[in-house]
């Protein structure tokens, strides 16, 4: 096995379980809406200034990965 299949994933993972999935179906769509918002709550009152500016970039259709220094400039 290389390095590079050893090595851990990038970012994060998240596992939910089959209980997990079962709950979440039993909910109302109301129910199901209010989780959701609350849970866009959250990460909003979470965000960073980085992280906000990163979605205002995506949501314009920009790029988000700053290049590397010594990189060409693209346009």
């Amino acid at each position: 096995m290389s390095d590079e299949e050893r090595a851990p994933p990038k970012g994060y993972t998240y596992h939910v379980s089959t209980e997990q999935l079962r709950v979440f179906a039993r909910l109302s769509y109301e129910q199901r809406f209010a989780w959701l918002e609350s849970t866009r709550a959250f990460l909003v009152a979470a965000a960073t200034p980085e992280t906000i500016e990163r979605v205002r970039r995506l949501r314009r259709g920009e790029t988000v990965v700053e290049p590397h220094a010594g990189s060409p400039p693209t346009s």
